[in-house]
């Protein structure tokens, strides 16, 4: 969702960029209901962009069906509302070990 314009805000050392959010769809709630039950099936993990006042941020966990009837989900202790959702994707490669360092530097247990 970058865009060339320069769009962004840095809160917290982090970089958000502006973005819209989608018309949620029952069609697109389906797939992404199916999507999120694929992954809990192959206990696989997902990268979820969301749209938070009009910026964007990426979390990444392995996401739960949180209450079917208010179209949530539950990514990594956080509940996400599916009108957030701007786009569910599998993580790549070369950003997993930049996340994986970075959960590192949180974990104080």
């Amino acid at each position: 969702m970058k865009n060339n314009r320069g769009d962004y805000v840095i809160l917290g050392g982090k970089t958000y960029y502006r973005t819209a959010a989608p018309i949620l769809t029952r069609k697109r709630w389906a797939e992404m209901e199916a999507l999120v039950k694929q992954s809990t099936r192959n206990d696989t993990v997902l990268e979820f962009v969301l749209c938070i006042g009009s910026y964007e941020e990426i979390i990444q966990g392995k996401p739960f069906l949180l209450n079917e009837s208010l179209q949530s989900f539950l990514v990594n202790h956080r509940v996400v509302m599916a009108k957030e959702i701007v786009e569910i994707r599998y993580p790549s490669p070369k950003n997993q070990l930049e996340l994986e360092l970075e959960a590192a530097s949180y974990d104080f247990f």
